[in-house]
């Protein structure tokens, strides 16, 4: 492997590790310190990769606006590309045409304004539901304390749901636990340390060990389910016929559409749905 040159100055490291066993439980205070001493643009080895860390306003500036198309791909992983149905959203897959496609079908047809205000009935009816509960709670003498995280986190979710999936948590077929649970599971997973992520030859191994893969594994099938069951009840003959689109609507009425630029397949409204549920 040809060795790189030119590179800028950054703290020694270890073989194998490089400079993973110092970053600690607080890596940007770290960071922060070797950026003192190394200056705003740093070298590290996380593990076997090679990462350029950028700490002033200045040179972020530069890679980020004048060197975009250069740092604008994430980098790929398993998790990831596992999750985003190999990288068929907007969030994870990599800039080009496709990227390109994917995010003006949000802007022109997803997340319009209009679309945006059409929806408002839910969010009121919802809020309005949520301060309900919450009055009640509260003038409830038996009521030691009232849980806003739970009750915040069902709010969320039954705008966002209504209106991604024209269905909310208090269906009773929805199986909210399972799916809250599968949430978690997901973001726990995804924050989590994947040894292939700095370890590319061997890490996949270490992630088999640790259990990682068999729990992306199973957070997908279980998402996989749900996404298949709401796309099934929207394409039945007999639903009926709601005054305004969910985004379920609009992505399957999209990808019957075969003159467009991009053609929609089941993946693709899947990896839609998943960036919905994981990020809003």
């Amino acid at each position: 492997m040809k060795k790189l040159e030119n590179l800028p100055p950054g703290p020694p490291h270890l073989p194998i590790i490089g400079n993973l066993h110092q970053l600690g439980k607080l890596p940007h205070v770290y960071l922060y310190k070797m950026s003192q001493k190394y200056g705003p643009v740093m070298n590290l080895k996380l593990g076997q990769v090679p990462a350029l860390v950028v700490s002033s306003p200045e040179m972020a500036k530069v890679v980020l606006k004048v060197h975009e198309t250069k740092c604008c791909n994430r980098p790929d992983s398993y998790c990831m590309r596992k999750l985003s149905y190999n990288r068929k959203d907007i969030s994870f897959s990599p800039y080009g045409d496709y990227w390109r496609e994917m995010r003006k079908l949000c802007v022109i047809e997803l997340f319009t304004v209009k679309r945006v205000r059409s929806f408002q009935h839910v969010r009121d009816r919802e809020i309005a539901k949520f301060v309900n509960s919450l009055s009640k709670e509260a003038l409830d003498p038996k009521s030691e304390f009232i849980p806003l995280d739970t009750k915040i986190y069902s709010l969320a979710k039954n705008i966002t749901c209504e209106v991604a999936f024209g269905t909310n948590f208090e269906r009773e077929n929805f199986r909210e636990t399972e799916i809250r649970k599968t949430l978690l599971d997901a973001v726990t997973v995804m924050s989590g340390f994947w040894a292939a992520d700095f370890f590319p030859y061997y890490g996949w191994i270490i992630d088999i060990l640790t259990g990682f893969r068999q729990k992306v594994q199973k957070c997908y099938i279980e998402f996989d389910k749900f996404y298949e069951t709401v796309i099934q009840e929207h394409l039945e003959p007999c639903r009926p016929r709601l005054e305004h689109e969910d985004i379920t609507d609009v992505l399957i009425a999209l990808s019957n559409d075969e003159t467009g630029p991009l053609h929609l397949s089941k993946d693709n409204i899947k990896a839609v749905f998943m960036v919905i549920h994981l990020i809003l």
